[in-house]
């Protein structure tokens, strides 16, 4: 005799969870500037800009925006820091900034014309500053460099790896000795995605 058991089917309930999809943060794969040609017109201001603020004032220095732009490119407009070390201080300069949409992670490029009015034997500089690692890198270009001339527009750049989300991007424009006097000027500042080595 043989018998048949039937087991009963066993089930269990698997609650299904729910939630809100997250939003992916879009990385722009184009100029993450604001403003990097100064064609708005609008002179940064001291506080609470929108795109470039001027900061970090020492010395005898004004700035403004000039005309005509950059010749590498064209444009009506250029950023130009006036310095001027008197009697007073023996160091004149200033910092114009904006904070970047970056992504952390991402490596860019930056690229930005420079001109300084006079050589000073070397006296006068701008740099560009930007995240590196755990501290800042900068490039600095001297007003004496050799094969750089006044009165005629320049390229600077470098590159970098994003540190966070909102990165800031910094030009310093400093002169320093007794005497010197020197207008240094910024136009066509681009960054954006690079996709080789960024160190």
């Amino acid at each position: 005799m043989h018998f048949h058991y039937i087991l009963p089917f066993l089930s269990t309930l698997i609650p299904t969870i729910t939630s809100s999809p997250i939003e992916a943060r879009t990385c722009p794969s184009t100029n993450i500037i604001t403003d990097g040609g100064f064609e708005s017109g609008v002179t940064p201001p001291t506080s609470g800009g929108n795109s470039w603020t001027v900061i970090k004032f020492f010395g005898s220095s004004t700035y403004s925006l000039t005309s005509p732009g950059s010749t590498n490119f064209g444009g009506r407009y250029a950023f130009t820091a006036a310095l001027n070390t008197d009697l007073s201080s023996d160091m004149s300069g200033e910092t114009l900034v904006q904070p970047m949409r970056t992504c952390a992670g991402r490596n860019y490029s930056i690229a930005a014309d420079f001109r300084f009015s006079e050589s000073q034997n070397n006296a006068c500089s701008i740099s560009v500053q930007y995240p590196f690692k755990n501290t800042i890198g900068s490039v600095t270009t001297g007003s004496g460099t050799p094969g750089i001339s006044p009165g005629l527009w320049y390229q600077t750049g470098s590159t970098f790896q994003a540190v966070s989300s909102a990165d800031t991007l910094s030009f310093v424009f400093r002169c320093d000795g007794s005497g010197v006097r020197n207008r240094i000027s910024l136009d066509n500042v681009v960054v954006k995605p690079y996709a080789g080595n960024a160190f």
